[in-house]
């Protein structure tokens, strides 16, 4: 990913993260004017299993993981928006529901590489937007590793817990995710024209 960010001047964003079997990753990478020299070195390396061109612009990679995301998402953060590549550097955005998993994270993380937290944030209370049944449930199943590759836990365990039923318990988990979705597409619209405040960011330079 250091040699690739050499052909830009500007870092290349990163969408659509997900960890398989905590060894690869895969990520959409917006490579704009330079997709086609991105693609021919990132087939030719070692590190990477496939590349897939999506239009015109953005590429499909799946690669061997640096370590970084599993542990972001192992320790039950979660990636808020995009993140950046910049030669050596990864700059991830990233929303932790407690103190005790963030320092984790920054801990693990410099088992890795050099690490720096880069503005800390009060996360903003969802109460405007769900209920708290909601929060509740999306809370436990979020902490309880619901969201987790492969899975932690299944939703029927996760209502038996709450004592509700399991059919009501993924009806209140729909609308809560639902809401959140909204929410976050109005502020990455919201940040096009605007710079938006963010939660907590992680320079990892690995």
């Amino acid at each position: 990913m250091s040699e690739i960010t050499s052909l830009s001047d500007q870092p290349f964003n990163v969408t659509q993260e997900e960890v398989r079997d905590d060894y690869f990753i895969t990520f959409v990478i917006e490579a704009g004017e330079e997709q086609t020299l991105l693609k021919e070195k990132l087939v030719a390396s070692e590190q990477v299993k496939s590349v897939e061109a999506l239009d015109e612009s953005r590429l499909l990679v799946t690669k061997k993981s640096c370590g970084a995301l599993p542990i972001i998402r192992q320790n039950h953060g979660m990636l808020d928006g995009m993140d950046k590549v910049n030669g050596s550097q990864r700059i991830f955005d990233i929303v932790v529901f407690r103190r005790e998993d963030l320092k984790r994270i920054i801990a693990e993380l410099s088992e890795i590489g050099s690490v720096s937290l880069g503005k800390l944030s009060p996360f903003e209370s969802q109460s405007r937007l769900l209920s708290s049944r909601q929060a509740e449930v999306i809370e436990l199943a979020l902490v309880s590793g619901y969201f987790d590759w492969p899975r932690k836990i299944e939703a029927q365990d996760l209502a038996s817990e709450l004592d509700i039923a399991h059919p009501t318990f993924l009806e209140h988990l729909r609308k809560a995710e639902k809401k959140l979705l909204i929410d976050a597409l109005e502020k990455k619209t919201q940040s096009a024209t605007a710079p938006a405040e963010r939660k907590f960011i992680l320079n990892n330079s690995i």
